[in-house]
């Protein structure tokens, strides 16, 4: 595309509204555009295009500056001017082109150039130039009429002056250049209108501010400054005579790190006869840097030489403006304290929060560097690998402790920053930038934390980790010195009935309580942890006998054997059962010594409670035994080797046999039958009890409705429920599944059930119970009069049968007291309205009593053990035969 540059843009006419400063750049290219085309005399369609363009465009960007414009000035006197101004625009410009077909063509642009180049320089440099400002005003929040009268004042005296100076160049500069590429024969004369030019600049430029110049270079390397306005004095400190024939004066004040850039700039620009545009420093020993933007075009000479016509401002100001801008940026996201250095890590700026942090004020501190904070708690390392990052990655952060003003030491988190100058290709350091807090809060927080990690919140006793961490210590210093120690278990007796009946806020302050009578009895180097719940761990550190660690055991039962007094309740009475294992004779790490001394607690409370228990080998073999069997269990599971026994129900009445109890029994391979008080123990502790209890209830069922089938009479086969599948299973989904799977009758099946297991359910055992009951299941209590629960409870359970504990049938007619309680049962379950079944019945007086009593019926070895189905089969054929 051709391109004559009548009106080099710069960024002097630049007004700060960038989408009007786009469309004027784009109105000069057009303009620009134009005079090329006409230089190079392309044909007359070419032109009228590029005119049309240019028209179009100055349109468009009318329409967009107006409705800016009227944004901020509506029906404003600025505004209506600034309208007529485009008006007489769009007048003039079609005045000119209404002579396109009475006059060369080549004459109309040239006219059009004129008035196009005037107008913009003036319309942009004044009017827009002038318009801008107060929308910049407004939108930063001044008032209109105030913006306004800043804008006059900012646009009069040299601004007004300036702009005289712009269009004269501009003009003698377009002119001359179309001439050069019209009209070779008459350089003389636009020489001539050049020098015109340059005199009048040099009339006005001495009222200009800014240094107005003129520089030239010869081929042989020397330079001048034929012309400087007195602005030269002010910036170079020189006279414009001490330069008029030799400019090294000038060169000599460039900053070094400028220098080479500099002369670069006017070698490109000779070359090429391109504008000269360059930002460069001038640096003298007395006075910091400045900052200067130059701007001119170059002329050829006769004698070779380059002439440029230009002028220099000082931004350094608005360089100061930029970086400040940049530093702002940075502190500012930051809510925190901050300081700002230069290179050298002097102090030039803080805030508020920093005077807040640390005591001083910003007059005490700009000056100084940041050595004023140090503590004196860190090394010389620790600042080497801090400003080696930063030297790395421009940035650092950390903990660091800093002094205050009043010498107090606190921790802050630091946060240090590079600032470096953007269009700076070395990337040179101008400021650090520093953001930090002050985290004792934080600090404070953290070591709650790690009291709450390491320390139990309910009762203060170190919890399991610190106890880990502590016996772990305990055992290398013992082994270092062949000294002992004692772990003992604690699990609190019949606590969970206090927890249970009174509730958990009692259940807390007992446990604190008994956290207090156990510390109370150690020595300042022993330690008590709780472990959770009512387990607490005892360390004794350094006994000379291991009878030391049973008479501790003997002081806590004795001491937790006292009643405690809470407040719900005056006279709470507990015990505890400690299992005891030594260091170094039952184990030498943590995992041996604790795993030990729980398998010594199972052995005190085995020996009935309330005791102490040492760890021995042989309980070491049973342990591996317990182990052992657990493992066969799984897999007796899984290889079906559990069988259902069956245990006839009779009606002491009639003396006919109406029900069974189904019991699982372990037909083991090679040991044989193995009894349930071996195993379901196990089961229940390892949760294999639900898979045993699905698997009981789903035989019995199956094993029921083939006794239907064959014939036999209807019987009620009552399956016993672990309460691990009250808490675990959804057993009301599971015996649904099962009547529908094998097709039993619900009225036929009785689920039973221990008092103890209906009491620790009590949040949702009644919604199964009744769900139960829907399902048309029966319902049994098994072992009653064994428990803590009484016949009151009873009465508000859907229950069918109550079935007397053995324990109570035993001793008669021997027990006076069995007797009563077993007649007392009889009589209050049918007042409640269940029947009543007694277990364990083997003599005739005991069945005689019974029946005396009123009894609904019986189970025992009077009648029958437990036996195979095949075999209870025949029980009820022989009764039919009977």
């Amino acid at each position: 595309m051709y391109s004559v540059e009548v009106f080099p843009w710069n960024k002097n006419f630049e007004v700060g509204v960038p989408l009007i400063d786009a469309q004027h750049q784009k109105l000069v290219e057009l303009l620009n555009v134009l005079a090329g085309h006409l230089a190079y005399q392309s044909d007359v369609p070419t032109l009228n295009n590029v005119f049309n363009d240019l028209a179009e465009y100055a349109i468009y960007h009318f329409q967009a500056e107006e409705r800016i414009w009227h944004a901020f000035f509506p029906e404003d006197p600025w505004e209506t001017k600034h309208k007529e101004d485009h008006r007489r625009f769009l007048a003039t410009v079609n005045r000119i082109m209404g002579g396109k077909t009475s006059r060369p063509l080549d004459q109309l642009i040239e006219e059009i150039l004129t008035f196009l180049t005037q107008w913009l320089a003036f319309h942009i440099l004044d009017t827009d130039m002038r318009m801008a400002k107060v929308v910049l005003a407004v939108q930063s929040g001044v008032p209109l009429n105030q913006a306004k009268k800043q804008a006059d004042q900012e646009m009069s005296g040299a601004m007004k002056v300036l702009i005289e100076t712009m269009l004269s160049m501009f003009d003698a500069l377009s002119s001359r250049t179309m001439q050069l590429a019209k009209e070779v024969v008459e350089r003389q004369k636009a020489e001539q209108a050049s020098q015109d030019a340059l005199d009048r600049l040099q009339k006005i430029a001495s009222q200009v501010p800014g240094l107005v110049f003129q520089f030239q270079r010869f081929p042989d390397g020397r330079s001048c400054i034929p012309y400087a306005n007195e602005a030269i004095r002010t910036i170079y400190r020189v006279s414009p005579e001490e330069v008029s024939e030799d400019a090294t004066k000038i060169l000599a004040a460039v900053h070094p790190d400028d220098l080479d850039a500099f002369k670069t700039s006017f070698k490109v620009s000779a070359q090429n006869l391109t504008p000269w545009r360059q930002e460069y420093r001038l640096k003298f020993d007395d006075a910091p840097v400045c900052w200067l933007f130059g701007n001119a075009l170059p002329q050829r000479q006769a004698d070779g030489s380059v002439l440029w016509h230009g002028f220099i401002t000082d931004i350094t100001k608005q360089k100061q403006d930029e970086v400040d801008l940049r530093i702002a940026a940075t502190a500012f996201e930051l809510q925190d304290a901050m300081l700002v250095t230069d290179a050298n890590n002097v102090i030039l700026k803080v805030n508020q929060a920093f005077t807040r942090i640390t005591g001083y004020s910003a007059e005490e501190v700009l000056g100084k560097t940041p050595n004023l904070l140090s503590s004196g708690l860190h090394d010389k390392a620790f600042y080497t690998a801090m400003w080696d990052s930063i030297n790395r990655t421009d940035a650092w952060q950390g903990e660091i402790w800093n002094r205050r003003k009043n010498g107090e030491v606190f921790p802050e988190w630091l946060i240090i920053t590079a600032v470096k100058a953007a269009d700076e290709k070395t990337e040179q350091i101008h400021h650090y930038v520093a953001s930090f807090s002050d985290i004792t809060s934080r600090k404070a927080a953290e070591e709650e934390i790690k009291q709450l990690a390491f320390y139990d919140p309910l009762t203060q006793l170190p919890n399991r980790r610190l106890l880990q961490e502590r016996l772990k210590h305990s055992i290398d210093i013992e082994r270092r010195d062949g000294k002992r120690l004692a772990l003992l278990m604690l699990d609190l007796d019949r606590f969970k009935a206090v927890n249970d009946s009174l509730g958990h806020l009692a259940g807390d302050e007992l446990l604190q309580q008994v956290a207090a009578r156990i510390t109370a009895r150690l020595r300042d180097v022993d330690m008590v942890a709780r472990l959770g719940g009512d387990e607490f761990v005892v360390l004794l550190e350094d006994i000379a006998h291991p009878e030391d660690a049973a008479r501790v055991a003997e002081e806590i039962i004795f001491a937790l054997s006292k009643s405690f007094q809470l407040t719900q309740s005056n006279d709470v009475q507990i015990g505890v059962s400690i299992g005891i294992s030594l260091y170094p004779e039952h184990g030498a790490s943590y995992e041996e010594l604790t795993d030990h001394a729980d398998a010594a607690l199972y052995q005190a409370k085995d020996q009935g409670r309330g005791c102490y228990a040492y760890f021995s080998e042989d309980q070491t073999i049973a342990a591996r035994e317990r182990i052992a069997l657990e493992t066969r269990l799984r897999r007796a599971i899984e290889q079906q080797e559990l069988r259902v026994f069956y245990q006839p129900q009779v009606d002491i009445a009639s003396g006919r046999i109406v029900g069974a109890e189904a019991l699982v029994r372990w037909q083991d391979p090679a040991e044989g039958l193995i009894p349930p008080l071996r195993f379901i123990p196990i089961a229940e502790e390892t949760g294999l009890i639900l898979d045993i209890g699905k698997w009981v209830l789903r035989e019995t069922c199956r094993q029921g409705r083939r006794w239907l089938d064959e014939g036999l009479p209807p019987l009620t086969l009552a399956v016993n429920v672990s309460p691990q599948q009250f808490r675990r299973g959804n057993i009301s989904a599971l015996v649904e599944a099962v009547l529908n799977e094998t097709g039993f009758p619900a009225e036929h099946l009785e689920l039973e059930m221990t008092e103890s297991g209906l009491l620790e359910n009590q949040s949702n055992v009644m919604e199964l119970l009744n769900k139960l009951r829907y399902q048309g299941v029966r319902l049994a209590i098994d072992d009653f009069g064994t428990g803590f629960s009484s016949l009151a409870y009873l009465k508000h359970f859907p229950l069918d049968v109550l079935k007397i504990d053995k324990s109570f049938i035993d001793d008669i007619p021997h027990l006076q007291d069995d007797m009563e309680i077993a007649a007392t049962i009889i009589a209050m379950g049918h007042i409640l309205g269940f029947k009543v079944l007694a277990e364990g019945v083997e003599t005739p007086e005991q069945l005689a009593f019974l029946r005396e009593k009123n009894c609904d019926s019986y189970q025992g070895y009077i009648l029958s053990p437990p036996v195979p189905a095949e075999a209870f089969a025949l029980l009820l054929r022989e009764q039919g035969i009977n």
